[in-house]
């Protein structure tokens, strides 16, 4: 069955393709081709798997046999995980006084903010990642799928799903240090997955961000950058972050001694979130280069 996704121009799929192949923590998550991605959610306990195409329009493949409701949720889930909705008019627009930026948006011109695909697995990811070098969380993220996810075959692979919220909080820390060989993150883990299930993905995603960061932020083991994460890389909330500190490294290697943080955040205003997650992007991929 294919059904087709909406998604507001500029939008190139080569770009998304390109970051998914340059992002670590979901090497091993999806089959990408140069045309096609193909990705596995959990729908109700079940693993399903979509498969986005390139064309105009984008469409996206999954099983015949899903019913209504299922077709619904993975459309929707397919055209989150790429950012079909997002408008990149205003960040364009005020990089037109930015010529750092502006050079950087050509370079990457149509690329969307590419979610990780569910908040389970961003609420996962988000302990992993603290104080640890993203190669390592990605390995452990690999570990905890390896042992919790939930198989699917599709496009010629097993894919894993990340389990849903009501199943993540039935797991112990005991399991889970088992898994991943880190018995600290292991019990964050479970406070994290408990505390963002008792807020509810449908708060998270529709509460004033400050409502939505505060509650985020009375969860043991989350912090500030945790909790931008999970709303912004996960829900592609790009209106605030807490702080530039942590992108300092990949501004620096765009913009060199002329990066200024508080130019940047008067300039960008709402779409700082954007702006982070282009430097991001646009820094690995100067990072490449330099190592060829």
């Amino acid at each position: 069955m294919q059904l087709s996704i909406a998604v507001k121009r500029p939008y190139s799929f080569a770009q998304t393709v390109a970051f998914l192949r340059r992002f670590p923590p979901c090497q091993g998550d999806y089959v990408v081709t140069d045309h096609a991605i193909t990705a596995a959610v959990s729908v109700g306990g079940i693993a399903r798997a979509f498969t986005v195409h390139d064309g105009d329009p984008l469409t996206v493949d999954m099983p015949r046999h899903v019913d209504l409701a299922t077709q619904r949720a993975l459309v929707a889930r397919a055209a989150h995980f790429i950012g079909a909705d997002d408008d990149l008019t205003s960040l364009y627009a005020a990089a037109e006084d930015d010529p750092p930026f502006r050079a950087l948006i050509r370079e990457l011109h149509g690329l969307h903010h590419v979610r990780f695909l569910t908040l389970e697995e961003i609420a996962v990811y988000c302990v992993l990642m603290q104080r640890t070098p993203v190669k390592v969380a990605s390995v452990y993220k690999r570990r905890f799928l390896d042992c919790f996810g939930i198989p699917v075959d599709a496009a010629g692979a097993t894919l894993l799903a990340m389990p849903e919220l009501p199943q993540l909080v039935e797991l112990s820390a005991a399991e889970i240090a088992t898994a991943i060989g880190h018995a600290r993150k292991a019990a964050m883990i479970t406070d994290v997955v408990r505390g963002v299930a008792a807020i509810g993905e449908p708060f998270l995603r529709t509460a004033p961000y400050a409502a939505a960061r505060d509650a985020l932020l009375a969860i043991p083991g989350i912090g500030p950058f945790s909790a931008a994460a999970i709303l912004l890389r996960g829900l592609g909330r790009m209106d605030e972050i807490p702080s530039l500190d942590r992108f300092e490294p990949a501004a620096r290697a765009v913009y060199g001694r002329a990066y200024d943080p508080a130019a940047i955040t008067r300039r960008y205003g709402a779409q700082i979130g954007y702006w982070t997650f282009y430097v991001k992007a646009g820094a690995s991929r100067i990072a490449s280069r330099d190592a060829a």
